[in-house]
């Protein structure tokens, strides 16, 4: 199918001016590799408990001389003329609470993918230790700290105006490398002997790119 897909595109290759394009038989296929493009599921989690201390007001009876909460006294304000009513002014701390829990999938450049982006199949094996493994793996670009420093940077959300903070973690939960089969065959000129590739996805068959190769 790899093989199909790309006879069909490499009519592509090779145009010079825009419009002169080789003949098909000056175009051959001199090779097929399937590697896998790895991806990285990174996730966790970040909660903060802190409080904030303000100034509050509440509207009492215009009459009103003095109140006393808990032992303390307040005297009422006037608060304008025109509004026939006071009000008492005290300072108080409120508590609250903030948690976001979220993952994120990147690429081995360290470039976020949306999920809806990749093609998803039943795996073929658990690969517990890729290395030791004879399979073509595209190197990772990242690192697993510029990993969590990513997912730091998305969850972490200390709000601006905290006076104190009485509780505050960041954890990493989930970490999984998913490993994409991809096919690329390599077309050579056989007048110029210049080489082009195309990379199909080898679970949904679709082209991804092709023109030069990258590494």
């Amino acid at each position: 199918m790899a093989r199909l897909l790309g006879e069909k595109v490499k009519g592509k290759f090779f145009v010079r001016l825009g419009f002169l394009k080789p003949k098909p038989e000056e175009i051959r296929l001199i090779s097929v590799d399937k590697y896998y493009e790895p991806y990285i599921v990174v996730g966790g989690k970040y909660a903060i408990d802190y409080c904030k201390r303000r100034v509050y007001a509440i509207e009492v009876d215009e009459e009103m001389q003095e109140i006393v909460i808990a032992g303390k006294e307040f005297k009422p304000e006037s608060v304008s003329p025109e509004r026939p009513f006071k009000v008492i002014k005290f300072e108080g701390e409120g508590h609250f609470h903030y948690e976001d829990e979220a993952y994120f999938i990147l690429d081995r450049m360290g470039r976020e993918v949306l999920p809806e982006q990749l093609s998803y199949a039943p795996s073929e094996e658990r690969l517990e230790n890729l290395t030791e493994l004879d399979i073509k793996l595209r190197k990772m670009k990242i690192s697993s700290e510029q990993e969590i420093e990513f997912l730091r940077s998305r969850i972490v959300s200390k709000p601006s105006d905290v006076d104190e903070v009485t509780r505050e973690w960041f954890e990493v939960n989930e970490r999984t490398i998913i490993c994409i089969p991809r096919y690329e065959l390599t077309f050579q000129n056989v007048k110029t002997g210049k080489e082009a590739i195309v990379e199909i996805d080898g679970i949904t068959g679709k082209i991804i790119r092709y023109g030069k190769k990258v590494t």
